[in-house]
């Protein structure tokens, strides 16, 4: 019994992780907030540390789907799909630092910036190869030049939702094993 709930509260989470994501994306474009502004990479890190690779990976591939889904998406979407793939794969890491709360914010404030800058790479690479920008190395400057305020607001909000979640998954799990510690230590 305790099982079937516990995997059905896990469902939920995940559920709710992508949901957010989705809806942040959908809500963002619709009402051209903050540009790149996205919880996508947030819920990678979560659903890694929280439930682990497959979920690393399921995670943002569901979310960037489903919001493409809606709101559309241009020929690079390989580009995009695949770096947040990639991204998932690297949050994994992050979750071999569980039991290290300190450890695992600050290396999720790394994790952070290393994400961005891969993201903003990929993508705009594979925005230069699609040959929207000359096939110059003239080219590929200008594109990655006029990418830097997406990337901006990116790595931004990265650096402050990515460690922030991670601070407060690190605080629920302390309340919840100290809560279990104490209803173990009443019951012997």
């Amino acid at each position: 019994m305790k099982n079937n709930k516990n995997l059905v509260i896990k469902i939920a989470i995940l559920i709710t992780l992508i949901s957010s994501a989705v809806i942040w994306r959908l809500i963002n474009h619709n009402l051209g907030l903050l540009p790149n502004l996205e919880l996508i990479t947030t819920v990678t890190v979560l659903a890694a540390i929280i439930f682990g690779a497959r979920a690393a990976i399921v995670a943002p591939i569901i979310a960037i789907i489903a919001s493409d889904l809606v709101i559309g998406n241009s020929s690079i979407f390989i580009f995009t799909w695949s770096s947040f793939a990639v991204i998932g794969l690297g949050a994994i890491l992050l979750r071999k630092l569980n039991k290290q709360p300190g450890k695992q914010i600050l290396a999720s404030a790394g994790f952070a910036i290393a994400s961005s800058f891969l993201f903003f790479f990929v993508t705009n690479l594979g925005v230069w190869l699609q040959g929207w920008y000359p096939a110059t190395l003239d080219g590929l400057m200008t594109c990655f030049t006029l990418a830097i305020p997406f990337y901006r607001t990116m790595l931004i909000g990265n650096l402050i939702l990515v460690p922030l979640s991670v601070a407060g998954y690190q605080f629920i799990r302390t309340k919840i094993a100290a809560k279990d510690l104490v209803i173990n230590a009443s019951i012997s």
